[in-house]
């Protein structure tokens, strides 16, 4: 293990008065069960998909589109002030009609580089996919996707058979959306399959690697953070290799009330779009923990196979800027 790099700690605080104005557009009846989900990882299980989808008797489409102001409030934009929220369907469909759905929401850091900002639908499918699910088939999103976002949307192994959904904001109908193909979205697309890739984001045989840590760390019994990014990143994507290797890499954060959440590196084949683990991590800390509630990181730990793709430059400067007080650790890992 590296000498730990000196880096900050922050608060976050989301209003509850927007929270309430969001919730008030649920009839009463069902405002307990909305207002449940900042207590649930921002996550509908299908069950509760259901309930909703008949006591509202509206279809999938219509539910999410009702629950994009409820993703919005998890917005974090100091920099553009501008709130996008998205909802992510699982693969998971059941005889209702009904999926689990997953909230996001776009992420921004003060004082840093905005490529470090994390958009709503990255927020969405890192929390599908932390969560537990293979694919995501229905993407309702707040505002048009931008480029940046298709091509990241593109990387995932269900992209082909995913659907969008938006706004109808002139219709007089409640909720209308536009719906169409991803694929409509992103003609003659560059993806996993140009650079010899069967499958994609979210699938699970391609976050299965058998890596541990190089030499100094007990393999059998590590320290918690340090065990947390390992298992983060031996279930991350990143099947494009560099002359060194594949960049299989993870990070495990700490709050001051010890909790922990961890996060993975998730590659895209145009790489910019890529998502680092520490973004995967924060994003996924911001929607797990009860909304209002102070998020102040203390301590990080970022565990990789060294490649020429590392994640510590990215990991430090993001860090430094979200949590100037915190402390980083650095595991290498090796294949086993």
């Amino acid at each position: 293990m590296h000498a730990t790099t000196p880096v900050a700690a922050r608060t976050e605080q989301t209003a509850s008065p927007a929270w309430q104005q969001a919730l008030s557009a649920f009839p009463e009846a069902l405002q307990p069960t909305i207002d449940h989900i900042r207590l649930s990882r921002g996550v509908l299980a299908h069950s509760v998909v259901t309930h909703l989808m008949a006591t509202l008797r509206c279809d999938l489409g219509a539910l999410m589109m009702r629950l994009l102001p409820i993703a919005q409030q998890y917005a974090v934009v100091p920099v553009s002030h501008y709130p996008v929220g998205a909802v992510a369907a699982g693969t998971d469909l059941q005889a209702s009609g009904a999926r689990s759905l997953y909230m996001g929401a776009n992420f921004e850091f003060s004082s840093a580089a905005l490529s470090s900002s994390i958009h709503a639908e990255q927020c969405a499918i890192n929390n599908a996919w932390l969560n537990g699910q293979t694919g995501v088939a229905v993407l309702a999103i707040s505002a048009a996707p931008c480029g940046y976002c298709r091509q990241f949307i593109n990387e995932l192994a269900s992209s082909q058979d995913l659907t969008v959904l938006l706004p109808m904001p002139d219709s007089t109908v409640a909720y209308a959306y536009n719906e169409r193909p991803f694929k409509a979205l992103l003609p003659e697309a560059f993806g996993p399959k140009d650079l010899g890739i069967d499958g994609g984001l979210m699938n699970p045989a391609l976050g299965q690697h058998h890596i541990g840590f190089s030499d100094g760390v007990d393999q059998h019994n590590p320290p918690a953070l340090a065990a947390a990014a390992l298992a983060a990143a031996a279930a991350s994507y990143a099947p494009y290799p560099t002359d060194t290797g594949h960049a299989y890499a993870g990070v495990a954060i700490q709050l001051d009330d010890a909790t922990i959440f961890a996060g993975r590196h998730g590659e895209n084949a145009a790489h910019n779009p890529s998502l680092s683990p520490l973004q995967s991590a924060l994003a996924f800390m911001h929607l797990n923990k009860p909304l209002g509630l102070t998020r102040t990181v203390v301590r990080a730990a970022l565990a990789e196979v060294p490649t020429k793709a590392s994640q510590v430059g990215v990991t430090t400067a993001t860090l430094s800027a979200y949590a100037p007080l915190a402390t980083l650790a650095y595991y290498a890992l090796k294949q086993l």
